[in-house]
C-alpha cells in the first residue's frame, strides 16, 4: 500500500487524478436510500425539541438532525458515494489508512467534495420529502 504515496506523492498529483476520474453525485445517486429513511422515521430525524419547537427550516434543519439521523444519511451518502466513484474513494481511503496526518493534505479535495456533495443532497431532501412534512 506504500506505493499510493508514490502514485500520489502531493495534493496536485491527487487533484488530477480526482479531476479524471470524478464522477459527481445526484440527487437520484441517494433518493431511495434517503427518502426511506424519512419515510420510515418522519420528523424524527430531529433532536426532539427542534420538530416540537415547529420552526423548521431549510436554513437551519442539517444542525438539529439527531446523531442517529445523521449517522444513517451518511452512511447512504458514502455507499453511493463508492459505488459511483470507487477509485477514487479507495485511493483516497488507502491513503488515509497508510498515514491520517500525511494523506489529509493530499487528499482534502476528496473530502471537500465530498463534504459539499453531502451537503447539497440534504437540501434537495429537505425540499423534496421534509418540506412536504411540514
Amino acid at each position: 500500500m506504500e506505493e499510493l504515496f508514490e502514485r500520489f506523492p502531493s495534493k496536485e498529483v491527487f487533484d488530477t487524478f480526482f479531476q479524471m476520474n470524478y464522477k459527481p453525485m445526484a440527487y437520484e445517486d441517494v433518493k431511495e436510500a434517503m427518502e426511506a429513511l424519512v419515510a420510515d422515521a418522519g420528523l424524527d430525524i430531529f433532536y426532539e425539541d427542534y420538530a416540537k419547537s415547529g420552526k423548521v427550516s431549510k436554513a437551519d434543519f442539517k444542525d438539529h438532525l439527531s446523531q442517529a439521523a445523521r449517522f444513517q444519511f451518511e452512511d447512504a451518502m458514502t455507499e453511493a458515494y463508492y459505488e459511483k466513484n470507487p477509485d477514487v474513494y479507495e485511493a483516497a481511503f488507502g491513503l488515509y489508512e497508510l498515514d491520517p496526518a500525511r494523506s489529509g493534505g493530499i487528499t482534502r479535495t476528496f473530502h471537500e467534495k465530498y463534504q459539499e456533495s453531502y451537503e447539497a443532497l440534504l437540501d434537495e431532501l429537505f425540499d423534496h420529502m421534509i418540506a412536504p412534512l411540514l
